[in-house]
C-alpha cells in the first residue's frame, strides 16, 4: 500500500497500535502498560469499554484512508474483551487486506483463536516469558503456562501465524533463553526477545532486571546464524542453523529502533499518542466519532486526529553531533562524533511532509 503520510523525519506513517481495553487478568511485575500512564492493569470488569466494535471500524477506515494498513490490537489483555472477535471483524471490513494482528497472554486463546481467524485475524503474538511453572506463575501472577501453551497450538492449528513474546530479566528468565528457542521452533512459530525498557511498572526495574539481548545476537552469530532486518524498528530477525527463527527488540537508548518506527498509538481512552515513552498531551478522538452526524463524516474527523497526531511523531532517541566537524559531502562519520539523547517528554509539533487523499 502506498506511504501517504510522513513525519518529519521522514519516517512512513504504516500502522496503528490499538489498545482496546486497560484491563487484565494477569499482573505481570515488568508490566509497561503500552505506555498509558494508568499506574497499574485493572482488573476484568472494573472499566466498561468506552469504543464499541463499530467505533474500531470507523477509526480503521480513517486509518485506512491515510495509508495505514497494519493493526495491531493489544492490551491490557484484549481477550477479555466479549465482543473482541467483533472487533477484529469490524476492523477486517474497514480496511480491506490489512494487516490485523494481535498481542495476548493466551490464557483464552484456545477458545477464540478460530473465530478471530475467520474474523481477520492474520497474526498473533502470545506472551510467554518461562517455560517453567513456577517461574510463569511469578512473573505472571497467574498459574497459566498451561492454558498459554494450549493457546499457542491451538492458534497455530488455526491458520494464525504465531509468535512467541519472551521479555527477558536478568536473573529470572536469562537460563532460558535457547529452551524458548526450541520450544518456539517446535510449535512452529516465531521467538521474539524483548528486552526491559523504563516504562510503566519496568521503570523501576531496569538496573536489577534489564538483560543486555547483544550478548544473545553474538552467539547467535558465533552459531552461524543468518541475519535479515524488519523495516519496523530495523529489527534484527536471526535464522539459527536447526531454522529457528527468533526476532530481537532492543529499544530503550537505540537510535537505530526510533528510526524505524512507522506507528501511532491508540489506548482505551480513544487517545492518540506517537510512542510508548510519551507523556504530553494526548488526542482524544471520542468526542469527534460521537458528535459526527454520519459515518463519514466521523471518519473524516477521525483522520484529521491522525493527522494531528502524525505532527507529534519524533524519533525518542536521536543520535547528534558532538563536534559539529563533519563535511557535508561525507555520507558517513565515525560513531565516536555522536551520542545519544532522549526527546524530552513534552508536546512537540512537526510538519507532515506528505498527505493524500
Amino acid at each position: 500500500m502506498q506511504v501517504l503520510v510522513r513525519d518529519a523525519y521522514g519516517r512512513p506513517l504504516k500502522s496503528l497500535r490499538i489498545l482496546v481495553t486497560a484491563e487484565c487478568n494477569y499482573r505481570c511485575f515488568f508490566c509497561h502498560l503500552e505506555g498509558d500512564p494508568l499506574g497499574a492493569p485493572l482488573r476484568p470488569g472494573l472499566k466498561p469499554p468506552l469504543l464499541s466494535p463499530e467505533d474500531y471500524g470507523v477509526i480503521a477506515e480513517a486509518a485506512y484512508k491515510l495509508g495505514i494498513s497494519s493493526f495491531k490490537i493489544t492490551g491490557g489483555e484484549p481477550l477479555v474483551r466479549k465482543d473482541i472477535v467483533d472487533i477484529v471483524g469490524s476492523i477486517s471490513s474497514s480496511a480491506p487486506g490489512s494487516d490485523i494482528s494481535m498481542t495476548t497472554n493466551g490464557f483464552f486463546l484456545d477458545v477464540r483463536a478460530r473465530s478471530l481467524a475467520d474474523a481477520g485475524l492474520k497474526r498473533v503474538n502470545v506472551s510467554i516469558h518461562s517455560l517453567r511453572r513456577d517461574k510463569y506463575r511469578f512473573i505472571t501472577g497467574v498459574d497459566g503456562l498451561e492454558r498459554g501453551v494450549r493457546g499457542v497450538k491451538v492458534a497455530v492449528e488455526s491458520g494464525l501465524r504465531v509468535k512467541i513474546n519472551a521479555l527477558i530479566l536478568k536473573g529470572v528468565n536469562d537460563d532460558e533463553i535457547f529452551d524458548l528457542v526450541e520450544f518456539a521452533r517446535n510449535m512452529g512459530a516465531t521467538l521474539q526477545l524483548i528486552e526491559l525498557i523504563p516504562v510503566g511498572l519496568g521503570a523501576k526495574l531496569l538496573e536489577s532486571h534489564k538483560f543486555p539481548l547483544a550478548v544473545v545476537e553474538e552467539m547467535f552469530k558465533a552459531m552461524g546464524a543468518k541475519v535479515r532486518w524488519r523495516s519496523l524498528h530495523n529489527r534484527p530477525i536471526y535464522e539459527l542453523p536447526n531454522g529457528a527463527l527468533v526476532e530481537v527488540v532492543s529499544s530503550h537508548g537505540n537510535p537505530i529502533f526510533c528510526a524505524g518506527c512507522d506507528r501511532l498509538r491508540l489506548d482505551a481512552s480513544g487517545n492518540l499518542s506517537p510512542c510508548i515513552n510519551w507523556r504530553g498531551e494526548r488526542i482524544n478522538i471520542v468526542k469527534a466519532i460521537r458528535e459526527a452526524k454520519s459515518r463519514d463524516e466521523a471518519v473524516k474527523k477521525v483522520m484529521g486526529a491522525l493527522l494531528e497526531a502524525n505532527t507529534m511523531r519524533r524519533p525518542y532517541y536521536l543520535y547528534t553531533v558532538k563536534t559539529g566537524r563533519l563535511k557535508p559531502s561525507t555520507p558517513s562519520f565515525d560513531i565516536k562524533d555522536l551520542r545519544i539523547r532522549e526527546t524530552p517528554k513534552r508536546r512537540l509539533y512537526f510538519k507532515i511532509l506528505e498527505t493524500g487523499s
